[in-house]
């Protein structure tokens, strides 16, 4: 049965295969025929299992039944129960006899034909049992094949509503597939359109934070503004505060220059009278001289007397006006150093005032300054000693902050000879943040200005800037720089101003740079009226 039922299976499947066609083939031989042909042939195929008819319990098919009849083993035992008749009875089997002799003894041959007559009598039985069997088997057989052809039929049914209930299966899940491809299509829609929900969400959201951190950093840098717009009121304010002080020190320098000159005029015109002192004292001396030589030949006079008395009046007022010249000379001398030293710190603080006022040159260690006006500010310095101040510039953007000034007459011995200018370093706003001592050197060039720039010829000089600290203006504050002093009477103090005075040339050499006067000429250092000096800063 289980074989006719993979059969079965095997040829639905390939019925099913087949779909609608016109012919259909037979489930045990796999033969075409037409549904009309296909049931008459059910009754004759002999590919179709059937039990044997001997009860062995095999499924052959019709076309083998007899070659299996005769081979099957219930076949082989009816031969074996139906032997003819004559074939030979086993003897019995006599008694055993003492002594273990046997003796046949013979059998009466009516008892061997009733024998016989009993056995045939059995075989007929068996046989008539036999057709019997075969006969119920036979309508049994009749009733299966009927039932078979039935189940065929039905099965044939079921098959053509299979097919159909496979195409229609094939169609809901085609439409299945379509409706899932569709349904992940439209998902893969929605997730993309709630992606870009969610990214223009958050582009919303970062927008509105940037927008509060906008308006946050506008409102600080509104207040940062007004802070600033504060500050610089309150800065002008004190940069106009600071304006006054400075035109009140420069009129009080101007006022202190004049009372200066004053006391020089009246100074100069007390040593002059002095002189004529002291000229008239030694004609005196001398007329004296000529008195005692002529004493000796004349009589003394009155005259004479009057003289000496006359001459010790004119050296006590000679030694009075010297002494009085003394010390105008080192009241002088202190009113130079306190002037020079005013107009340095008045420097020092125009300079500062300039840099709060962020008027600074450069910082990244490289200051080109333009002096205009330079027969002009030549004359002043001629006539007034004064002092040019650059603007302010930095070594670098967060370093030290250096000046330059320059004399155009030059100082000291190199007055009127000589451009010296030197570097100086000023307080900045990063001091604390820098290393002290510092030790900077700086090139200091005057440039020439030809029309074709490779023919320049340029002077350059360096110069060696040392600073112990922030708070000192440099090294050489401890010095008074005196290049000039007025001779006095006294050895030792002219000693000492001597040994000063090579000092403070000495130091002047080392802070300064000289630049002859004849050397302008030469070339083009001085055009329109137009000078630049150019400052280039090293560690």
């Amino acid at each position: 049965m289980s074989l006719a039922r993979k059969n079965l299976d095997k040829d639905a499947v390939r019925a099913g295969n087949a779909g609608n066609a016109k012919d259909s083939p037979c489930y045990f031989c796999n033969e075409l025929f037409e549904m009309g042909h296909l049931q008459n042939h059910l009754k004759q195929c002999g590919s179709i299992l059937e039990q044997c008819p001997l009860r062995c319990g095999a499924w052959i098919q019709r076309k083998h039944k007899e070659t299996h009849v005769k081979d099957c083993p219930q076949m082989e035992k009816t031969r074996t129960a139906t032997s003819p008749t004559h074939a030979r009875q086993p003897e019995p089997v006599p008694p055993p006899t003492s002594g273990h002799t046997w003796a046949p003894r013979a059998v009466p041959l009516d008892d061997c034909v009733s024998y016989l007559e009993k056995e045939v009598a059995n075989i007929k039985l068996v046989l008539t049992e036999e057709s019997s069997r075969r006969d119920i088997q036979s309508t049994e057989l009749e009733t299966l094949r009927s039932k078979l052809v039935l189940v065929e039929e039905q099965n044939q049914h079921f098959l053509s509503n299979l097919v159909s209930l496979r195409g229609t299966v094939d169609d809901e899940a085609e439409r299945a597939a379509n409706w899932a491809a569709q349904f992940k299509h439209d998902l893969a829609n929605v997730q993309l359109a709630l992606q870009e929900l969610q990214s223009q969400q958050l582009s919303t959201v970062m927008r509105l934070e940037s927008a509060v951190s906008s308006l946050v950093h506008e409102q600080q840098e509104r207040e940062l503004l007004e802070q600033a717009l504060t500050q610089h009121d309150h800065r002008i304010r004190a940069v106009n505060k600071l304006e006054e002080v400075i035109e009140y020190i420069k009129r009080s320098v101007e006022e202190e220059r004049e009372r200066n000159a004053e006391q020089r005029a009246a100074l100069e015109a007390e040593l002059a009278e002095a002189r004529r002192s002291s000229e008239q004292l030694m004609q005196l001396s001398a007329l004296r001289l000529q008195l005692q030589d002529a004493a000796a030949d004349r009589p003394p006079l009155d005259r004479l007397s009057v003289l000496e008395v006359a001459t010790a009046t004119a050296r006590a007022e000679a030694a009075e006006h010297a002494a009085r010249a003394d010390v105008l000379a080192r009241d002088l001398r202190a009113l130079t150093k306190s002037y020079l030293k005013m107009r340095n710190e008045l420097a020092d603080f125009q300079a500062r005032v300039n840099f709060d006022s962020h008027e600074t040159g450069s910082d990244d260690g490289r200051f080109i300054w333009r002096i205009d006006n330079f027969t002009a500010r030549m004359k002043d310095a001629k006539e007034n000693d004064t002092i040019l101040t650059s603007p302010l510039f930095r070594t670098s953007k967060y370093g030290y902050t250096l000046k330059a000034e320059l004399h155009l007459n030059g100082i000291g011995k190199w007055r009127g000879r000589h451009v010296t200018c030197t570097v100086r370093a000023v307080g900045g706003p990063y001091d604390a943040l820098l290393p002290w001592p510092c030790d900077i050197s700086v090139n200091i060039a005057l440039k020439d200005q030809p029309a074709n720039r490779n023919q320049a010829m340029d002077i350059v000089k360096s110069l060696q800037l040392r600073r112990k600290s922030s708070s000192k203006r440099h090294d050489y504050d401890s010095t008074d720089q005196e290049p000039e002093r007025t001779r006095s009477t006294d050895t030792l103090e002219t000693a000492r101003s001597t040994e000063n005075l090579d000092k403070n040339i000495l130091q002047l050499k080392r802070q300064y740079i000289f630049i002859p006067h004849t050397s302008l000429d030469k070339f083009e250092y001085i055009k329109n009226d137009v000078m630049f000096l150019e400052f280039v800063t090293g560690k």
